[in-house]
């Protein structure tokens, strides 16, 4: 370690003594009229935002579709076309 030496005397070494290096001028990497300090948003994070709202709108309007739903179970309404159901199990792959 550059810079430590013991001290002592004929008794021995009675301590460790460091010595600091001179201090060095500090370089800045800013350049006059740079802001040092940013944040920024992403293109992904826009997109990320944009696809978290549409969720919470489709969230909203898939609640009403089953609050209708719903009430035409209890009020016997519901018909469901047969064909499209098939259709729609064959399409999904279910």
């Amino acid at each position: 370690m550059a810079g430590v030496r013991k001290s002592g005397g004929i008794s021995g070494p009675r301590g460790v003594v460091y010595e600091f290096p001179a201090a060095r001028p500090r370089v800045s990497t800013v350049t006059p009229g740079e802001d040092r300090d940013s944040a920024g948003v992403t293109e992904g994070a826009r997109q990320l935002a944009h696809a978290d709202g549409l969720v919470r709108e489709a969230a909203e309007v898939r609640a009403e579709r089953v609050r209708a739903l719903k009430e035409q179970i209890a009020n016997s309404a519901y018909r469901p076309d047969p064909r499209e159901v098939a259709r729609e199990i064959l399409k999904r792959g279910l």
